[in-house]
């Protein structure tokens, strides 16, 4: 069933926006009476198909469960090389994953300034929203403009529980230090890692160091693989 973001005209009625209109209309040819679900408001809704102008309009039938994690996860990713970004935010955000936070660490290679700051948000927000609505989420994550390391650390340290998988920890997994905190923050270091002294600085804001096994990811799965194992304690990957 192809699902649309829709916004609400009342309890009953909502409307296309216009790219998901064009969408609708001229790609998936739909007409009157065609079924969809409508993804708005956090919440997923069996829908019909009213009327094709002059709105897209959808008459709202069954809310359906939502799919959104029990557990609020953000992710600080260290700034990549070339288009890794673009895989971080698409399969992170199909694994539940509720904002991303890019962070130029002191190892980080990659260099985003301005305007090209502002035009890599705009593109990895879009991408965000593709992979939301394909893998039937009701909440685009939100992808914010990229922060310092120490913007960063104030930023984490309003979150319940922060981890930081980090190479050089050892025995001490996510299973041990979780203890069902709902507003968990995940930090991922570039492509040349996280260095000793912001090992330290995280430390000293409450970041809780933790492997994520015996074997090396690189940093565009890294933050994946901790997203999954945290939402797998949680019961949300059942």
């Amino acid at each position: 069933m192809h699902r649309f973001f829709a916004e609400r005209l009342d309890e009953h009625t909502a409307v296309l926006p216009p790219e998901e209109e064009t969408h609708a209309l001229r790609v998936l040819r739909m007409n009157a009476g065609d079924e969809c679900q409508a993804l708005l408001e956090g919440q997923v809704y069996v829908a019909v198909l009213r009327e094709t102008a002059p709105r897209v309009t959808l008459t709202l039938m069954e809310a359906l469960p939502s799919p959104e994690p029990s557990v609020s996860v953000t992710l600080y990713q260290g700034i990549p090389k070339g288009e890794k970004m673009d895989y971080i935010v698409q399969k992170c955000t199909e694994a539940g994953v509720c904002r991303i936070v890019p962070v130029a660490f002191s190892r980080c290679i990659a260099n985003w300034n301005g305007k090209d700051a502002a035009r890599k948000q705009t593109r990895f927000q879009r991408i965000a929203a593709e992979a939301a609505k394909q893998s039937g989420r009701a909440v685009t994550p939100e992808i914010t403009l990229p922060l310092s390391f120490a913007a960063m650390c104030q930023d984490a340290s309003r979150h319940e529980l922060i981890f930081v998988p980090w190479e050089e920890e050892h025995g001490n997994g996510i299973r041990a230090n979780w203890q069902g905190e709902k507003d968990v923050a995940v930090i991922i270091g570039p492509e040349g890692g996280i260095s000793p002294e912001e090992i330290e600085h995280l430390k000293a804001a409450g970041a809780k160091p933790v492997t994520l096994g015996p074997r090396i990811f690189r940093t565009e799965t890294a933050g994946l693989a901790a997203i999954i194992s945290l939402l797998t304690l949680s019961g949300d990957m059942e």
